[in-house]
C-alpha cells in the first residue's frame, strides 16, 4: 500500500495528485503549527457558543436534563447517566444560573467536537488551513450551532462520535498498535451510556475491523480488550439505580433491580426501537424525512462533501467506504427507519436533532473536497503557487462562515430565551394555594418539573403528570411525594372513569388541568373553567358569571410574561407555548359568542390573535362572526 510522506507538516504533492487513484494512507505530522490552528478553531467556536448559549431552560428535553443534573435524578429512558453526571459537575461551577452552568457542558462538547473534526480532517488531508475551514463550516452550520447551546444528550454524543472516529483514523495508520482501537471501543461504550444512536456507527466500524482482520485474527486478545473496554464504558449505567434509591426530586422510574435497569436501558415504556411510540406521530413519507436530513446541511457543505467523497475514493479509499457507510446508516437509513410523520406539528424539531451525527461523520470530507478543488486548480493553472490556492480556498470558506454567523446569529442565539421558564412559572403562579396541577406534554411537563424541583417555585402545588399515571412506579412516587393527594388506582390502564375517580377522591383540593384529560368521565358532573393558562375542574353546581371570568382572566393575563410570537422559534414547541398564552382570550371570546355578545367576542378573538396570529380556532371564529 502506497504511503504519502509528510514533509514539514505538508504532504508530498504527488501523493495527492489525481493521477494516483489507488489508496494512500496519510500520516500528517502533528506539530505546534497544527495544534495552533486546532486551538484557534476550537476557541473561536467556544467563544461564540458561550455568547449565544442559553442562560435559562429551553423547550424540549433540556429542562429535564438540567433538573436531573442539578438534583442527581434519573432522566427518561434510557436514562442518560453520562450527561447527567457531567451536568452535575458543571452545575457546581460558580458562574451564572444553574441552567447556564449545565448548558456550558453543551458549549464545551460542541467546541471540542470541532477541534476533533479539525484533527481528523488534517490526518486525512494533510492541510491545516483546509482542515480548519472544514471544522468551522461545521461549527456554524445552524443546526449544529443551535444544539451546542443547550444541555442535551446530542452535543456529548457528537463529541464522543467525533472522538471515536478520530481514534479509528489514528489506528488505521498503524493497525499493529491496538491502543487507539481499544480507546475507541471504550469511547463507543461510553457513547452508549449517553445516547444509543452512536450504535449506528457499528457497520462502519465493522468494515474497518474486517479490513484489518488478518492482524486482529493473529492477535485475538485485542478483540477481548475491545470488548472489555466497551463494557467499562457502559459502567455509568450503575448510576441509575443508585440515583433512584436516593429519592431525588425528579426520578423517571423506580430502578431497584437489574430487570428495572434493563427495561430502562431498552426504553420499554416507549417501545424499544421506536423513535416515537404514539401512532398519530408515526408514518408519513420517507422522502420528506430524507429531505429534512439534506436540509440539515448547507449548500456549500453538500458540494464539498460530494467532492470530498471523490477525493477520498481516489486517495484514501478506506475512508471513503468508512464515511459512506457511516453516513448511509446514521442519515438516510435512520430517516426512513424513524417512521416519524412530519405532518404532525413540531415533529420536525424532534427529528432534526438526530441528524447531527450525519453532520459530524461527513465533516472531514469537506477538507478532502477542498483538496480536490486545489488539485484541479493546480492542473488547470500550473504556474499558480499551491500555498496561494490553499489560502484562497480557506479564505473563501471563511467568508462563507462569517456570512453564516452574521445571518444566523439572531435566529440561533439562546442567551435571552426565557420562554420555557416564564411559561412554567406562569402556569404554577396561576394555581390556587395547596392545589393539584394536572399536566400533559413535554413542552409543559419538563419546564414545570424544573421550576418545581430545582427552583422550588410554588412548593404548595402538587404536580401530577397524567401521561405517567399508567406506570405503577409513578403512582407510588406521587403518593410518597404528596401524601395529601389520593390516587384511587395503582395505575391507569385505560379504564373508564379514572379522571372522575381522581377528582372525587381529591375534593379537598382545587384541581387545575393543563392539557387533555385522561378520559371524558367528568362531563356529566364537572366542567372546565378557563382560568388563565389552566382549566379549573369545577362541579356542575358551581356557577361562574361571565363578568367574573373576564375579571379573572384580565387579572391573570396582566401578570403573565407572554411569549412574543415574532421572537419564538418556528417549528418548535415555543409556538405551542404561544398558542397556550392565546387560549385564555380565546376562551373568554367563546363565552361572549355563546351569549351572542358578538362585539365583545370579536374583541377577545382579536386579542387572542394578537398573541398568536396563527391560532386556527380564533381565525375560524372571526370568519364566522363576519356573517353575524
Amino acid at each position: 500500500m502506497a504511503r504519502a510522506i509528510a514533509r514539514g507538516g505538508r504532504l508530498d504533492a504527488a501523493a495527492l495528485s489525481p493521477s494516483r487513484p489507488h489508496e494512500i494512507a496519510l500520516a500528517a505530522r502533528v506539530d505546534w503549527r497544527t495544534l495552533a490552528v486546532g486551538v484557534a478553531v476550537t476557541s473561536v467556536s467556544a467563544v461564540i457558543y458561550a455568547l449565544t448559549a442559553a442562560r435559562d431552560i429551553v423547550i424540549g428535553d433540556s429542562p429535564e436534563y438540567v433538573t436531573v443534573a442539578a438534583t442527581l435524578g434519573v432522566a427518561h429512558p434510557p436514562g442518560y447517566p453520562v450527561v447527567t453526571m457531567l451536568g452535575y459537575l458543571f452545575s457546581l461551577i460558580p458562574v451564572g444560573s444553574v441552567p447556564f452552568r449545565v448548558n456550558l457542558l453543551a458549549v464545551v462538547c460542541g467546541a471540542l467536537t470541532i477541534g476533533l473534526i479539525y484533527l481528523t480532517a488534517y490526518r486525512l488531508s494533510g492541510h491545516r488551513l483546509l482542515s480548519g475551514a472544514a471544522a468551522l463550516l461545521l461549527a456554524f452550520n445552524p443546526l449544529f450551532w443551535s444544539w451546542s447551546l443547550v444541555i442535551e444528550a446530542f452535543p456529548l454524543n457528537n463529541l464522543l462520535a467525533a472522538l471515536m472516529v478520530y481514534l479509528l483514523v489514528v489506528w488505521n495508520e498503524r493497525p499493529d498498535r491496538p491502543a487507539p482501537l481499544v480507546a475507541a471501543a471504550f469511547v463507543g461504550g461510553l457513547g452508549l451510556a449517553n445516547h444509543q444512536t452512536i450504535a449506528l456507527l457499528a457497520p462502519a466500524v465493522s468494515y474497518l475491523l474486517w479490513r484489518h482482520r488478518a492482524i486482529l485474527f493473529d492477535r485475538p486478545w485485542v478483540i477481548g480488550a475491545c470488548t472489555g473496554a466497551v463494557l467499562v464504558g457502559l459502567l455509568p449505567y450503575a448510576y441509575l439505580p443508585w440515583a433512584a434509591a436516593q429519592r431525588p426530586p425528579w426520578s423517571w422510574a423506580a430502578i431497584s433491580s437489574v430487570g428495572d435497569l434493563v427495561d430502562h436501558f431498552l426504553r420499554r415504556s416507549y417501545g424499544t426501537g421506536q423513535l416515537v411510540s404514539q401512532p398519530l406521530m408515526q408514518g408519513g413519507s420517507p422522502v420528506s424525512r430524507i429531505t429534512v436530513l439534506l436540509e440539515s446541511f448547507t449548500a456549500l457543505q453538500i458540494a464539498l462533501i460530494a467532492l470530498g467523497a471523490v477525493q477520498a475514493y481516489r486517495s484514501v479509499r478506506w475512508y471513503f467506504w468508512f464515511a459512506m457507510l457511516a453516513f448511509a446508516v446514521v442519515g438516510p437509513f435512520f430517516a426512513v427507519y424513524s417512521n416519524v410523520n412530519l405532518a404532525v406539528s413540531f415533529i420536525v424539531f424532534v427529528l432534526q436533532r438526530f441528524f447531527l451525527l450525519a453532520l459530524v461523520v461527513t465533516a472531514p470530507l469537506v477538507a478532502l473536497g477542498l483538496v480536490l478543488v486545489i488539485d484541479t486548480a493546480k492542473v488547470r493553472i500550473p504556474r499558480i503557487r499551491p500555498q496561494l490556492v490553499s489560502a484562497a480556498a480557506a479564505g473563501c470558506v471563511a467568508i462563507v462562515v462569517l456570512g453564516q454567523v452574521a445571518t444566523a446569529y439572531a435566529a440561533v442565539d439562546q442567551s435571552g430565551n426565557h420562554v420555557a421558564s416564564h411559561f412554567a412559572e406562569d402556569i404554577l403562579g396561576t394555581m390556587p394555594e395547596n392545589s393539584i396541577l394536572l399536566v400533559r406534554g413535554d413542552a409543559v411537563v419538563f419546564p414545570v418539573i424544573y421550576a418545581s424541583a430545582v427552583e422550588r417555585y410554588r412548593p404548595d402545588v402538587a404536580v401530577v403528570i397524567l401521561d405517567l399515571l399508567g406506570a405503577e412506579w409513578y403512582v407510588r412516587q406521587v403518593r410518597e411525594r404528596y401524601p395529601d393527594v389520593v390516587v384511587p388506582f395503582d395505575r391507569w390502564n385505560g379504564q373508564p372513569g379514572a379522571m372522575k375517580a381522581f377528582v372525587q377522591a381529591n375534593r379537598a383540593h382545587a384541581i387545575g388541568l393543563q392539557g387533555i384529560a385522561l378520559d371524558d368521565s367528568l362531563k356529566d358532573d364537572y366542567w372546565f373553567y378557563g382560568y388563565g393558562l389552566v382549566q379549573m375542574i369545577e362541579p356542575m353546581s358551581k356557577d361562574v358569571t361571565l363578568d367574573t371570568m373576564v375579571a379573572d382572566n384580565e387579572r391573570l393575563l396582566g401578570t403573565y410574561r407572554v411569549a412574543s410570537y415574532p421572537t419564538t422559534k418556528r417549528d418548535t414547541f415555543e409556538r405551542g407555548i404561544v398558542a397556550d398564552y392565546a387560549l385564555p382570550a380565546y376562551r373568554v371570546a367563546k363565552e361572549f359568542e355563546a351569549a351572542k355578545l358578538y362585539p365583545q367576542a370579536r374583541k377577545w378573538y382579536e386579542r387572542a390573535l394578537a398573541v398568536d396570529p396563527e391560532l386556527p380556532k380564533a381565525l375560524e371564529a372571526l370568519h364566522r362572526l363576519a356573517t353575524q
